[in-house]
């Protein structure tokens, strides 16, 4: 999908604002982005929409097929709305490293100043934009880009508010049955689990035999299987700095620099210290310095930092 033609809110962080883009809040439900899309396609459809001339007509076919229906494809699948979300989180959770924004109309900055009531306001603000937002061609990105602007402030304070917690609850994936491994101990008390070297197969949890194959196929250069694998280990534990380290990397080999920032900050926010953490935020590094992630990702065998589970060494 080509890249929107906005440089406001969610968009300056090269995110794809899918609820700005549907006129939507964040946190609406599958009912409400439903009823979104819904609206839109009548506003948009060449029967119903208002254009007015053919430039307008050609504008309205593009949004709905570049921009709107891919929108709906995702924010209508759950699990590509959780990673979404996810994404999104992490993106602003990441703004403390290099700077928040300020914002300067009053209602953005009603809106960065509510703590009690932080939802409502969000809505209030949200709503009355997204009526109307495809009926008029010539305010129709600038509106977008205020939906997004708001967006970005609401998870902001909802970030502050929330401390380290996951800003949505449809993000934060149940950790009762499957718990998950932190720093080679337990999570019922602090007896020391088995070495996380080749231990035998079946005393890994779910989330290892996941992190496991991801490593061995990040090692083979499979790297959309080992991204694969890493998103769905994620969902089990979305705070695992080596998942998000490693996931990273397969991102950056892959050519994808958005999304390898992402989750390297991540790692780095979770577990800075980690060697395997400082070695994937010197290879992102080089490559962001040099500009050039081809020739970065030529750079380096497959056997990432020797493997997360100590596996052969390439």
């Amino acid at each position: 999908m080509s890249s929107f033609p906005i440089k406001q809110g969610l968009f300056n962080y090269d995110v794809v604002d899918h609820h700005a883009i549907l006129g939507c809040p964040l946190d609406a439900t599958p009912e409400e982005i439903r009823k979104s899309y819904l609206k839109i396609a009548f506003q948009l459809h060449p029967d119903t929409s208002k254009a007015t001339n053919e430039e307008e007509q050609a504008l309205a076919a593009k949004l709905f097929s570049k921009f709107v229906n891919p929108a709906y494809e995702v924010l209508s699948r759950e699990n590509d709305r959780k990673e979404h979300l996810l994404i999104i989180q992490q993106t602003v959770s990441n703004l403390a490293s290099i700077g928040q924004p300020s914002f300067s109309s009053a209602e953005s900055q009603k809106l960065q100043g509510a703590k009690q009531n932080l939802e409502l306001v969000y809505r209030k603000v949200v709503t009355p934009l997204s009526k109307g937002l495809y009926e008029d061609f010539k305010t129709v990105f600038r509106k977008i880009a205020q939906v997004s602007e708001y967006n970005l402030i609401f998870l902001m304070v909802k970030g502050e508010n929330a401390s380290a917690r996951p800003v949505f609850q449809t993000i934060a994936s149940s950790k009762e049955t499957v718990p998950p491994v932190v720093s080679g101990r337990s999570p019922q008390g602090p007896t020391p689990t088995p070495p996380i070297n080749n231990p035998p197969a079946e005393e890994l949890s779910p989330f290892e035999k996941s992190l496991r194959r991801a490593q061995e196929n990040f090692d083979r250069r499979q790297y959309e299987k080992a991204i694969a694998e890493l998103k769905s280990a994620l969902k089990t534990d979305p705070k695992n700095a080596q998942a998000h380290c490693l996931l990273g990397m397969a991102y950056l080999k892959n050519n994808m620099m958005t999304m390898a920032k992402v989750h390297i900050g991540s790692a780095v926010k979770l577990d800075p210290n980690d060697p395997k953490v400082m070695a994937a935020k010197k290879e992102l590094a080089k490559h962001t310095s040099s500009g050039s992630s081809q020739e970065g990702a030529k750079s380096s065998q497959g056997g990432f930092l020797g493997g997360l589970f100590g596996g052969k060494k390439k």
